[in-house]
């Protein structure tokens, strides 16, 4: 299934939604519940946060705020277990990288969104079938300063 970036927050954006993923996110698997919700004063940005014991937070945008035209192939056995009927059940969030080393550098995860059923809340992170087509680590601000000077 191919999925075209577009504005695809559904109207209700403004408050917390309850996300599932069962699989959890790449290299935190044991995170499964989380709440989305908008950064206020920092649109496009929200916080995808895990509930539970010791919670963590990751920074999310939609890639339509990122890059025009950002066209993802999603695998067969991806759409089956999101179970999306059509591309306008998707709603596509990428994380944000703020490099801890380097806060002026922040990059944003093109090839492994987060897809998420906006019928059932139900999401996972995936690995895109066209990841050739993109970067892991899409720039979003550099305001290093110049390592040759």
């Amino acid at each position: 299934m191919k999925i075209q970036s577009e504005d695809s927050t559904p109207a209700a954006s403004a408050q917390k939604s309850i996300l599932h993923l069962p699989f959890g996110l790449i290299g935190f698997r044991h995170l499964t519940h989380f709440e989305v919700e908008p950064i206020a004063g920092s649109e496009p940005f929200q916080i995808l946060r895990s509930t539970g014991e010791n919670p963590m937070e990751f920074v999310v945008v939609e890639p339509v705020h990122v890059l025009e035209n950002y066209q993802i192939t999603l695998r067969d056995e991806d759409v089956e277990s999101l179970r999306l009927a059509g591309q306008e059940d998707a709603l596509v969030f990428n994380i944000v990288v703020i490099h801890s080393h380097d806060p002026q550098h922040v990059t944003v995860n093109l090839v492994g969104p987060i897809i998420v059923n906006r019928l059932t809340l139900l999401g996972q992170q995936v690995l895109i079938a066209n990841s050739a087509d993109f970067s892991i680590e899409h720039v979003l601000v550099d305001q290093r300063p110049d390592q040759g000077a």
